[in-house]
């Protein structure tokens, strides 16, 4: 029997073989740590397109040409996200700690996350998107993340699942997860995003707490 190239398996089997090149491409633009935000908003804008079956060629191409061009924002993106969870730790660990387990550092913990996850669920695939300023494209991200908040809540609670399945069951899914976990979300992340952006799309911003300023492609 004879597999076409258009045939369900190969085209399943090239997709996979994608996202994992794409995994590769992700942590290597990660790698100055400062850069997570451009390396994940390039990964985005592959994924994207592949929700929809509209992947290019030339992917590698793609995703470097995405990164540069959101290093202007992925930059201050990271320090951000990078600031709020070590804000996050520095609080735990004093709630931990100090005697008497201070609430005021658990609450102070829970309230960053809270802010972090509003702004950042939908931040990165926002970027990889629109061309929008860095403010505008944050409070996209939040008026989203509120008016979808049942999509939200069940993308992030898929995205937990996934974390947990990698890192928390045994040191043989802790290594395979390295390859394909932070792909695998992004890419999951894109299946919740993607419908909501057409949608969005359809009615030129509407309603008018979404600003688009371009549409990138």
């Amino acid at each position: 029997m004879k597999l076409r190239i258009d045939s369900p398996i190969i085209q399943v089997g090239i997709k996979i073989t994608n996202l994992l090149i794409l995994n590769l491409y992700w942590v290597i633009g990660c790698l100055p740590l400062v850069t997570i935000g451009a390396s994940t908003a390039a990964a985005f804008s592959v994924t994207l397109k592949m929700t929809e079956d509209r992947e290019e060629l030339g992917m590698t191409r793609s995703f470097w040409s995405a990164y540069v061009q959101n290093l202007k924002h992925g930059v201050p993106l990271s320090l951000v996200l990078l600031v709020g969870i070590y804000a996050i730790w520095i609080n735990w660990q004093c709630f931990d700690k100090l005697e008497g387990n201070p609430i005021i550092f658990l609450l102070m913990a829970v309230m960053m996350v809270l802010l972090l996850t509003i702004h950042f669920l939908f931040i990165f695939p926002l970027e990889a998107r629109y061309q929008n300023s860095l403010l505008a494209a944050l409070t996209n991200a939040r008026n989203i993340f509120i008016r979808y908040i049942g999509r939200s809540m069940g993308l992030i609670g898929i995205l937990f699942l996934q974390f947990l399945f990698f890192t928390q069951v045994n040191i043989v899914l802790i290594f395979i997860g390295f390859f394909c976990m932070p792909i695998l979300m992004i890419y999951t992340a894109s299946q919740v995003a993607m419908p909501i952006f057409r949608k969005v799309e359809k009615t030129g911003g509407a309603p008018e707490e979404f600003e688009i300023t371009s549409d990138l492609y």
